[in-house]
């Protein structure tokens, strides 16, 4: 079987498919009435009318950025423990370490 021919064959194969999915769609396949609402549409209606909201406490100004952080509440931060790691280092460095063998292997690296 050459190029040309298994091509050939490969367009027929689509030109059925696509022939059939069309055929299915316009003649077999269920109508739905136009007059009629569609069960998969949403209305939505709002039978309520819109009124306005006023703040009913006055909001306090803050005079300067330190007065707001000190009535703010301060930030605690949690403790995870031991350092996962030490930081970034440098491509050279990472070479030099690996060089004087003191990079930890944990597991084999994947290829």
């Amino acid at each position: 079987m050459s190029w040309t021919n298994f091509l050939i064959v490969i367009f027929i194969v689509y030109l059925v498919y696509y022939s059939l999915n069309l055929f299915f769609d316009l003649f077999l396949s269920p109508r739905t009435p136009q007059g009629e609402i569609a069960e998969d549409e949403l209305f939505f209606t709002q039978t309520f009318t819109p009124e306005l909201i006023t703040p009913d406490e006055k909001i306090e100004e803050v005079t300067s950025v330190d007065e707001a952080y000190k009535k703010e509440k301060p930030i605690t931060s949690i403790s995870t423990g031991t350092v996962a790691s030490s930081g970034g280092i440098s491509l050279k460095h990472l070479f030099a370490l690996a060089k004087d063998n003191l990079i930890e292997h944990t597991r084999a690296i994947p290829y």
